[in-house]
């Protein structure tokens, strides 16, 4: 158990952090660009399509900018799931006439995750928000830390041990064992469960409008948003109970 300062406000008897990923443990573009390229690069090439303006808006269509370097605070990459992506991105296409079929941006996606596991590739693409090196062990060794993700469960569990982060985290739930996706509590309901944590000394920290829902409605003491590309905060700053752009603006108290 612990205390941390935020803003001059003191959170007290906090047992429980659960992070999103995307956003908030790792920046978002540095990653997205990568996977959303191999994904449109993979379908097209399925389609037996070689076209670098598709490529590109593919890209567009699940929510990264290569030209702007930038991702849409609408998403759909950080704030829906994998299924809703291959969904749209199947209606996007064949609204366009391309012959794509739900099996065909599945493969696409699936190959996309085995590339982007190779370490040397996993390596560049993960670049943790500022002050996370300092701010995470710090809290682990006071309170037990988890992650909820649309990620699949295996590559959380590959990424946090590539970052020499897996000895800080008591619970990884991936999108792969989630039974009903943000804004649904299901997940951070599960977490503190399986902890043992009660909702009054736990925190949830986030990214987007789905994350901080999530936490809102599964009664978390307190719900961060840490201010990322996809951060609508139109919809965040009335729900959030602090804002945040780095962790640097969290201390650890004794």
């Amino acid at each position: 158990m612990m205390n941390l300062k935020i803003h001059d406000t003191l959170l007290k008897e906090i047992e429980l952090i659960i992070f999103d990923k995307d956003g908030t443990l790792f920046e978002l573009y540095p990653y997205w660009s990568i996977v959303a390229k191999r994904r449109a690069k993979n379908i097209c090439s399925a389609m037996h399509v070689d076209d670098d303006l598709l490529i590109d808006y593919i890209g567009l269509v699940m929510g990264v900018d290569n030209t702007k370097k930038s991702m849409n605070p609408k998403g759909p990459i950080g704030i829906y799931n994998r299924p809703y992506i291959m969904n749209l991105l199947v209606t996007e296409l064949q609204k366009r006439g391309y012959p794509v079929n739900p099996q065909m941006i599945m493969n696409a996606f699936q190959e996309a995750d085995t590339y982007i596991s190779q370490d040397d590739i996993l390596r560049q693409s993960l670049v943790p928000v500022k002050g996370l090196p300092e701010f995470l062990p710090a809290a682990a060794k006071r309170c037990k830390c988890a992650i909820f993700s649309y990620d699949q469960t295996k590559n959380l569990e590959h990424i946090t041990h590539l970052m020499m982060m897996k000895t800080y985290f008591s619970f990884l739930l991936g999108g792969d064992l989630i039974k009903y996706p943000k804004p649904d509590p299901w997940g951070a309901i599960k977490i503190m469960q399986d902890l043992n944590v009660s909702p009054d000394h736990t925190i949830l920290i986030g990214d987007s409008i789905h994350d901080i829902e999530s936490g809102k409605k599964a009664g978390c003491k307190y719900v961060i948003t840490r201010k990322s590309d996809i951060s609508d905060m139109d919809l965040l700053e009335p729900v959030s109970d602090f804002i945040i752009r780095d962790y640097n603006e969290i201390i650890v108290k004794n």
